[in-house]
């Protein structure tokens, strides 16, 4: 050992400071001493972190391999239970007898119920369990709950349970842990739902993963609600308001000694949640129904409500507008005394009388023809029309599109269903925003039986419209419309064939039209034109009305007389102006004359409903004469104040009206008058009519016989020529060129209208709300336009 080192540290600190080198030698040393001691406790850190995160790790694993036995163990218990009570899930629908158990290592892995904990803890006996799921099976409810009810456990006991359970994951994961869909299932929907948007249960049930009753139930386990029984008590239990009932979508359906149940589509909040129990003064226990359950709940508890609604509803908020009375008392008093006049008149001069009204007459006739020879030139406009090309369709975002209703009101319409069901798959929409509702009335059994057998997708509702009067077609849609849920709606009839885009066209021309655009209205013609000559006639006269007339008169901003199907509207306003009036058997032509009267308009979209044509003449009058009462009806309805409907209307619009609504059914009447006179005149020079027809009128006359016949006729060359030429443009041949000459043939098709324009006016006095009812599905394959390829196939003849 140097024994002069200290002597020498001593000396050198000594000098510490004194001397620079000394000085900066030392400093030197304590820098290295000090990033030594820096670099040991980084290091030191360092494998700290390290065996911290090794420790997390190992955490996790232990923690991952706690709940993985946790759920095993569930599954064992789930398995022996199915094994050792086999008979007694199967009792009580929750085992199915023909399922497989496979070995355990292929069991699920789930987690475990409540029922299962309950029995696994020695908590409850499987006896009890049983009963416990007996009552659940009657009145619903909670499995706690009923539990509590019947004395098994107390209320501390199940809360203190209830803490230690898992906690409840998200709808897809829940639905898969559970065996009700696969991964593979639950990525589809996801994918839909990034593509469409929606609701997740919606894309499930409409992709047809899973029934709503076993989505419904596991959604009542994720929001710790109870399902519906089987049983109910309707008659014995306190129903709320109706209008609170809307308000929440909840109906009281069974009721005990300490609470009611109430039935639900959705947790309520605590605010409706207190609402409700003031009103019951009892607490409430939701419990959560599909929309079929809670379509009965609505029809078992307030069915007389709903059918109020839907009868009366336009007759005491309107009763101006509604034609439950089909004569007033001033309008008959104007009558007798137009009447009185006449008669009077007649005995005064006759002549004179006579030639004053056919002047008249004729006036009429003049600004008719001249009246739809201008609109036709309006229709032509390519702006009469709202017209899309395919890339702006494909370029809609499914995502913002709304929930669709369609009504499909049917009667007798069994044989025509399962085509009406091809037709509406074939919407391009996503199917989880749609509400179809199928009404049908009470009295037709066999679509109800034919509706019941098919296995119809989550989206489809089958309403059964009860019995009441007046029985007819808008009664019928008013009651379906009641509990729709749509931002929009459109009626089909059970033969129609919509264009496959027209919901996504109605949908970007209700975005492209002003706000106070309320309807929508799509072109009607017939897919079985070529069946007969009453058939072409037909589709003549649909191409004349729907291509040309209905987009002029959208141009000339004059009410429109909406045609009976494929009109879409938006819901709030539809609801507001009291949807439609259920004593018109033409309750399209009405709703288009009141939505006109309330400041709203029409648009006509470039897209086509396909319907079937009357094919049978008995058949046609029937539902001619049923539309031409209908127009006669919407006439008097509206004129019963003309000083009021001239304000609300405008000039314009109030001479629209007259020239739209009240020629339809009068010029098929006065008709056959002028026929008559001219088959005397030029068959036996009757003088008589000669007397009628002095001088200018005369020529006059001539002049509207020859040029209004002509227009009339050439405007129906030119609707089915418009369409076939529109058609071809879009490489469609639906309809030929051989369908024009049936045209010059019109005059005999007028004869038709007017035979059933007498039947209308007849029963306008006799029977005003009687529905004729049209007879469907009467042409065959071979019939129809294009015989399933595209092409028209026309088979010649008359």
């Amino acid at each position: 050992m140097d024994r002069k080192k200290p002597l020498r540290d001593l000396f050198q600190k000594s000098w510490f400071g004194l001397n620079k080198k000394t000085t900066i030698e030392a400093i030197e040393k304590l820098t290295d001493h000090l990033s030594d001691i820096q670099l040991n406790a980084a290091l030191e850190k360092k494998i700290n972190d390290a065996e911290v995160t090794a420790l997390d790790i190992k955490v996790q694993e232990l923690t991952e391999e706690i709940n993985q036995k946790y759920l095993r163990v569930g599954s064992y218990i789930h398995l022996k239970n199915n094994l050792k009570y086999r008979a007694f899930w199967a009792k009580y629908g929750l085992y199915e007898e023909d399922a497989k158990l496979e070995s355990l290592t292929s069991i699920p892995v789930v987690r475990l119920k409540l029922g299962d904990r309950l029995i696994a803890d020695g908590l409850l006996t499987q006896e009890q369990l049983g009963l416990v799921f007996e009552q659940q099976q009657k009145v619903g409810g909670r499995l706690g709950d009923i539990i509590i009810e019947m004395g098994y456990m107390s209320k501390k006991q199940m809360e203190q349970i209830a803490s230690n359970q898992p906690g409840h994951g998200r709808l897809g994961d829940m639905l898969v842990d559970s065996g009700e869909i696969t991964q593979d299932q639950l990525n589809k929907a996801i994918e839909f739902q990034q593509k469409s948007g929606g609701v997740l249960g919606d894309v499930l049930l409409a992709l047809r993963f899973i029934a709503p009753e076993k989505l419904y139930r596991i959604i009542a386990t994720q929001s710790s609600l109870g399902r519906v029984g089987s049983e109910f008590s309707f008659e014995n239990t306190r129903k709320l308001p109706e209008q609170l009932a809307r308000k929440y979508d909840a109906i009281v359906i069974n009721e005990d000694s300490n609470r009611y149940l109430v039935a639900v589509s959705a947790p309520l909040s605590e605010e409706a949640t207190q609402e409700i129990e003031t009103y019951l003064g009892m607490p409430i226990e939701l419990v959560l129904a599909t929309r079929d359950e809670l379509e009965f709940f609505w029809k078992s508890v307030y069915e007389e409500e709903l059918m109020l609604e839907s009868t009366q509803k336009l007759v005491e908020e309107q009763p101006q507008n509604s034609a439950h009375i089909t004569f007033t008392k001033p309008q008959i008093t104007i009558i007798g005394a137009m009447a009185l006049l006449f008669i009077v008149c007649l005995i005064w001069s006759w002549l004179v009388t006579l030639i004053v009204v056919n002047l008249i007459v004729q006036v009429f006739y003049f600004v008719m023809t001249l009246f739809k020879f201008i609109t036709i030139l309006y229709g032509t406009r390519d702006k009469a029309q709202l017209r899309f090309t395919p890339e702006e369709i494909d370029a809609i975002d499914e995502k913002k599109l709304p929930v669709y209703t369609i009504l499909v009101p049917m009667y007798k319409e069994g044989r025509v269903i399962p085509q009406l069901l091809q037709n509406l798959e074939r919407l391009d929409y996503p199917k989880s925003k749609l509400d179809v509702r199928l009404l049908i009335e009470q009295d037709d059994i066999e679509a109800q039986e034919i509706l019941h057998n098919m296995d119809l997708p989550a989206y489809y509702t089958t309403i059964v419209v009860p019995h009441s009067l007046p029985k007819t077609k808008p009664k019928a849609c008013n009651y379906g419309l009641i509990r729709a849920r749509g931002e929009y709606v459109v009626i089909f009839d059970a033969e129609d064939r919509p264009d496959p885009d027209q919901l996504k066209k109605v949908y970007a021309a209700f975005l492209r039209s002003p706000s106070n655009c309320a309807c929508i209205q799509a072109k009607l013609n017939y897919f079985n034109s070529n069946q007969n000559l009453l058939t072409r006639w037909f589709t003549q006269e649909y191409s004349m009305w729907f291509e040309l007339l209905l987009p002029g008169i959208m141009q000339l901003n004059i009410p429109i007389p909406l045609g009976g199907t494929s009109n879409h509207f938006k819901m709030s306003v539809l609801r507001e102006v009291n949807a439609w009036d259920p004593y018109n058997v033409t309750e399209d032509a009405d709703l288009g004359i009141r939505l006109y009267k309330s400041g709203y308009t029409t648009a006509i979209v470039d897209s086509r409903t396909w319907e079937e044509a009357n094919s049978q003449v008995g058949n046609w009058i029937r539902q001619r004469s049923r539309w031409i009462k209908g127009y006669m009806q919407t006439w008097l309805v509206h004129m019963r104040n003309p000083y009021r409907l001239w304000k609300e209307l405008g000039t314009k619009g109030f001479l629209g009206f007259q020239l739209m609504v009240l020629a339809t059914p009068l010029i098929p009447l006065l008709n056959p008058l002028f026929w008559v006179m001219i088959i005397l005149w030029y068959g036996w020079k009757a003088t008589i009519i000669k007397q009628f027809f002095p001088g200018f009128i005369y020529y006059s006359a001539s002049w509207e016989f020859y040029a209004g016949n002509f227009l009339f006729v050439f405007s129906n060359i030119v609707g089915i020529y418009w369409v076939i030429h529109q058609l071809e443009q879009k490489k469609e041949t639906v309809f030929s060129y051989r369908l024009v000459k049936y045209a010059l043939l019109t005059p005999f098709y007028w004869v038709l209208m007017s035979i059933a324009a007498v039947k209308a006016a007849w029963q306008l006095v006799t029977k005003p709300f009687y529905w004729e009812k049209t007879t469907h599905g009467l042409s065959k394959p071979h019939h129809e336009n294009g015989n399933g390829t595209g092409k028209f196939v026309d088979h010649g003849g008359l």
